[in-house]
């Protein structure tokens, strides 16, 4: 029979796979929605559960990938979900608490890259509005505020401070930044698809260039006009 806490983490994954079949985002695509309604404010908050549920199910899926035994508890308004875990190593701690962030920027990236997805759809605004913003509160709350990344002697809490436990803060400083820009460049995609949007935001292009540099190699930039 299956440890306990393998148990745990298997019905965690089947419960985020079931929300990703059942919830309305991932039915036919359906027509833009202008206006606000019952139903879309319902929809767009089951995206932002469902996007939720992405950061959560990615914590147990690589917990269980790597034998890191996991335990939750309910916590407050300010992580709603918490776990521990007794990683057996710094590269498996590293991986389970950096991937509730990847994962939802994976997720953001393949709702802009595949066009059958309805950007305007309340369900996507509602799961893209989770994937952009919680990676930029948790770098920003990690710099400045300290309310959902602390550390008290050996305890500590918070994705980007696990990170920190087990790399170091120059790995947590760089994965920070990182997730930042990537979550800002994807929320600046996304504002483009909106049917609210401003023209001039809609026309404005996108251009990717590789430079070549004078010390040998190259370097590649993206350039977006406001």
């Amino acid at each position: 029979m299956l440890p306990q806490r393998i148990k745990k983490n298997i019905f965690l994954v089947w419960l985020v796979g079931a929300l990703l079949l059942i919830l309305p985002g991932h039915q036919p695509v359906l027509a833009a929605e202008e206006a606000i309604t019952a139903r879309s404010a319902a929809k767009f908050a089951l995206g932002i559960l469902a996007s939720a549920a992405v950061h959560e199910g990615a914590h147990a899926l690589v917990a269980a990938a790597t034998d890191t035994g996991m335990t939750w508890k309910v916590g407050n308004y300010n992580q709603p979900l918490a776990f521990t875990e007794n990683a057996s190593s710094d590269s498996k701690g590293v991986a389970v608490y950096s991937a509730g962030l990847i994962a939802q920027l994976i997720c953001s990236e393949i709702i802009l890259d595949v066009d059958s997805i309805e950007k305007n759809d309340a369900f996507v605004r509602g799961m893209m509005t989770w994937n952009v913003l919680n990676p930029i509160l948790y770098a920003l709350d990690y710099w400045v505020f300290r309310i959902s990344n602390k550390q008290n002697g050996n305890s500590y809490q918070g994705d980007l401070e696990g990170i920190e436990h087990y790399s170091n803060e120059r790995t947590a400083q760089a994965f920070a930044i990182g997730i930042t820009a990537i979550a800002a460049f994807q929320g600046y995609r996304l504002l483009k698809t909106q049917d609210w949007a401003p023209d001039w935001l809609k026309a404005a292009p996108d251009n990717v260039n590789v430079l070549p540099l004078h010390s040998g190699g190259a370097m590649l930039t993206y350039e977006f006009r406001f």
